[in-house]
């Protein structure tokens, strides 16, 4: 699906694009690209947006190499790892860049790859692992799908929104245009990394003011 010209992605997007080093809108032209790039480089852009956080955080710049180095999906010592022990990157994220990272090392490692089809790749595989690629690269949905609205306590997500969340809504969306499907999952994983800077700070926050309440302690 190409995006309309006068589609803009959110100032956090922006944010995070220049926080990275990348070009403004390196994001939203991904979704222009063939699918062989498209996945390598927002992989990549996930690579460096991990690693900028976890500096960000700890902020110690002689990790830098340290950081740089770490696989980005590795479950026990990955960049994602790393996020999710911290508290900076929840389960469905890092669901998500586990996933875009099994199917970039799928690709990246054989340049015949490059003329690689993702509506290729969908139709070859059985419902089963289609299902669970389309859960996987949505991961604001299974966010929505575990909060249907309590009209008592006027929390959670109404019907119209169970109704998009849903898991054969998903799927339809993931078959008809596997691109997008996965450009927009990437979004909202984007975003919630933005944000993550802020609780961060409020983190850090916490800790430096239980340190300093216990200097002050008789």
């Amino acid at each position: 699906m190409d995006l309309p010209p006068d589609f803009g992605v959110s100032n956090a997007i922006l944010e995070l694009e220049s926080r990275v080093g990348v070009p403004k809108n390196f994001f939203r032209s991904l979704n222009a690209s063939d699918d062989w790039s498209f996945i390598i480089k927002l992989h990549a852009l996930f690579e460096a947006a991990c690693t900028h956080l976890l500096l960000f955080h700890f902020k110690e710049p002689e990790l830098t190499e340290v950081f740089s180095r770490l696989e980005l999906s590795n479950k026990v010592t990955g960049k994602i790892a790393f996020l999710g022990k911290i508290g900076l990157l929840g389960k469905e994220n890092r669901r998500f860049i586990s996933t875009l990272s099994e199917l970039r090392n799928s690709l990246v490692h054989d340049v015949r790859n490059a003329e690689f089809s993702l509506p290729a790749m969908v139709t070859g595989l059985g419902a089963a692992e289609v299902t669970n690629l389309a859960i996987a690269f949505s991961p604001f949905e299974t966010h929505v799908r575990q909060f249907p609205y309590d009209p008592d306590m006027k929390l959670g997500y109404e019907i119209d929104w169970q109704t998009q969340a849903a898991v054969a809504s998903v799927i339809e969306r993931f078959k008809a245009d596997p691109k997008y499907h996965i450009w927009i999952g990437a979004y909202s994983v984007l975003g919630s990394i933005v944000d993550m800077y802020g609780y961060s700070d409020y983190k850090q926050w916490v800790k430096a003011k239980e340190h300093f309440e216990d200097d002050e302690a008789p």
